[in-house]
């Protein structure tokens, strides 16, 4: 085992947070400053994996590095997750509320969240983050629930699960480096919700890896399900199956109209990966009536497309 890094025992700043984004093949570390709603990037760390025994030295490797940049190290921070045996569910709750003329209060959310998680639990996988992704009032859809009135309610609740093991090397971590997690967040569920502003309704977030990826899948506006993929651009023309298995079951109005790529490092070439994506044949494959639009990721806030999720995470310090 690696030595623990001399970072932490220093004095944190108040308005200092820690984004640690653990990647599809690279620890990802951030030291953000908080001024009021504006976010300021101080300084990164990085160092890559290529198994998940290799994940606990990387993540401290990665801090060490970050040391070196930044003197003042926080204690709180936002932890993100991406591939390894992560799965997703979503599940509609339903239920009648006795009193349709009181505005929907968070407690009200929070309970249906907390019994549909109640209901999901298993021996071999633990649940590390739930949502309230959409909701239905009255058949009509709303995307925040929050201070609305009726009487018929839907909630969609997304629920993500990681093996034991794996959460257990999570806490290992955290007691390691003695960071306060505010938030564990899936780190492509974060990229989804950076998008809301562009009225995504039905589309699929593409993360390329070299040997992995992972696909997110959007319906209605909210993330329905992510799914690991054990390929990555070292095999590129069986990526597109991997969007085939993952859409296979949707409803064909529900088909994506956009295919988003994003990366998880820079080597991975994002205009070759679309190159490949517009050239499948998306009709006779999953009966696309239209082929959908393929993007690449630009830059945003001067975040490069493989630093999107680390950008993602932190904005998820708004929501803390």
């Amino acid at each position: 085992m690696l030595p623990i890094p001399k970072i932490f025992g220093r004095k944190p700043k108040e308005k200092d947070f820690l984004v640690l984004e653990i990647g599809l093949e690279k620890v990802n570390c951030a030291i953000f400053e908080k001024e009021e709603e504006t976010i300021k990037l101080k300084g990164v760390g990085r160092k890559k994996f290529s198994s998940q025994e290799e994940v606990f030295d990387s993540c401290l490797e990665s801090l060490d590095a970050l040391a070196a940049i930044v003197p003042d190290f926080p204690t709180r921070g936002i932890l993100g997750i991406s591939g390894g045996s992560l799965e997703t569910v979503t599940t509609i709750a339903h239920y009648t509320r006795p009193q349709p003329k009181t505005p929907i209060s968070s407690k009200e959310t929070e309970d249906a969240l907390e019994q549909i998680v109640a209901n999901l639990g298993t021996s071999k996988k633990k649940i590390f983050f739930s949502a309230v992704a959409g909701a239905g009032i009255d058949n009509v859809k709303v995307s925040n629930p929050l201070g609305l009135k009726g009487e018929k309610v839907e909630l969609s609740c997304f629920v993500a699960f990681k093996d034991l093991e794996e959460m257990e090397l999570l806490d290992r971590i955290v007691n390691e480096i003695d960071l306060k997690v505010e938030k564990i967040i899936p780190s492509s569920f974060a990229v989804a919700k950076m998008l809301e502003s562009r009225n995504l309704k039905n589309a699929v977030l593409f993360r390329g890896g070299l040997e992995k990826s992972e696909t997110t899948v959007i319906v209605d506006g909210h993330v329905s399900e992510i799914f690991p993929v054990g390929l990555g651009l070292q095999e590129p023309e069986f990526l597109p199956f991997a969007l085939v298995s993952a859409l296979k079951n949707l409803e064909r109005e529900k088909k994506p109209s956009l295919i988003w790529l994003f990366s998880d490092s820079d080597e991975v070439d994002l205009p070759k990966l679309k190159e490949i994506f517009l050239t499948f044949p998306w009709n006779t494959q999953l009966g696309f009536e239209v082929t959908p639009k393929v993007e690449v990721a630009e830059a945003i806030a001067n975040f490069s497309p493989s630093d999107i999720g680390i950008y993602a995470l932190s904005c998820q310090e708004r929501l803390v």
